[in-house]
């Protein structure tokens, strides 16, 4: 399976490109998808567009960015683990382009991949499919800190990110929690009882309040501005995409918070993710803001990087 495909290139920081790239897709257990649609990961784009290290991969360009899209299977290889021709998938990684570097590699109107890196939905997808990836992170983070009903939390960013972690507590009956979110309009779609716009709102009353600081916007110092909200020894958790790591130590030891990173997702994380989202007890509607046809590709990044209201922008292939 060779072949060339129409995708959302980066040539360059700061330039995007609509234009053909080349795929091989030659093992046994590869595939061919169909995109339908793919979404902007803010955070994750924005580091990517300005050619800013977000993980150990080196950034070579050109990169084909986009981790979430669902689609319809169109080719397959001989050992595809059951998947067959017509097959409806979440699609999470992009990894047999030949003409550019992926970095994820989904936003292309056809995806070469590995059976290993989609998810069968069973059906026609829907557009809280797009939500999978989101979710599935956000089990995956949560489940290394070990959450109770008890527990008082504060939530830092109300992106997309922020708001599916808002919605996933809700669910697993959290109630105690509160965020900081700099535009008002995202504090109302999310549960937190105590919105403020920034950490300095918090009175001296929510001092020592929190056993655990969730960190979703991608800015570390943020950490040691909480450090007056937590108590001795709470928990920090790192969501975000993150261009510098530094923070300074002195600021934070006399609570000795431990501080947990996150950043894998499996399949079983995504398979959860799927489970929940078909028992309908999420309100995915509020997640999806904004839907692009694949020609206005520009205007939704400028939508998804800038704009205040946005909180899931979807591409549309279709």
């Amino acid at each position: 399976m060779k072949g060339e495909a129409t995708a959302i290139v980066l040539p360059k920081a700061n330039k995007l490109k609509l234009q053909p790239v080349g795929y091989d897709a030659g093992e046994p257990g590869d595939l061919l998808v169909k995109t339908i649609a793919s979404t902007i990961t803010p955070g994750l784009d924005r580091l990517l567009l300005t050619n800013k290290p977000v993980s150990h991969k080196v950034l070579e360009y050109p990169i084909i960015t986009g981790s979430e899209s669902i689609g319809q299977v169109v080719e397959t290889g001989p050992d595809t683990q059951g998947l067959q021709i017509g097959d409806f998938v979440y699609a999470f990684l992009g990894d047999r382009w030949s003409g550019a570097k992926p970095y994820y590699g989904c936003h292309a109107e056809l995806i070469p991949t590995s059976a290993c890196n989609v998810l069968p939905l069973g059906r026609q997808p829907i557009h809280r499919d797009l939500l999978t990836g989101l979710l599935a992170y956000v089990i995956s983070a949560l489940e290394k800190v070990s959450i109770d009903t008890s527990s008082r939390i504060l939530i830092l960013g109300l992106g997309s990110v922020g708001l599916m972690v808002s919605e996933y507590l809700r669910n697993k009956g959290c109630l105690l929690v509160d965020a900081v979110e700099t535009f008002g309009i995202r504090g109302q779609l999310s549960h937190a009882g105590n919105i403020a716009f920034e950490i300095g709102d918090f009175t001296p009353e929510f001092n020592d309040r929190y056993d655990l600081v969730i960190e979703t916007t991608g800015r570390i110092l943020m950490i040691e501005k909480s450090i007056r909200l937590i108590k001795p020894r709470a928990k920090v958790l790192l969501m975000g995409n993150y261009e510098v790591m530094a923070y300074d130590y002195r600021l934070i030891q006399h609570k000795e918070p431990a501080i947990f990173c996150s950043s894998i997702t499996t399949l079983a994380h995504l398979k959860e993710a799927n489970a929940l989202l078909d028992s309908e007890m999420l309100d995915t509607e509020k997640f999806f803001t904004n839907v692009f046809p694949v020609s206005q590709y520009e205007l939704a990044y400028r939508i998804a990087l800038d704009s205040k209201e946005a909180i899931k922008t979807v591409i549309s292939w279709v």
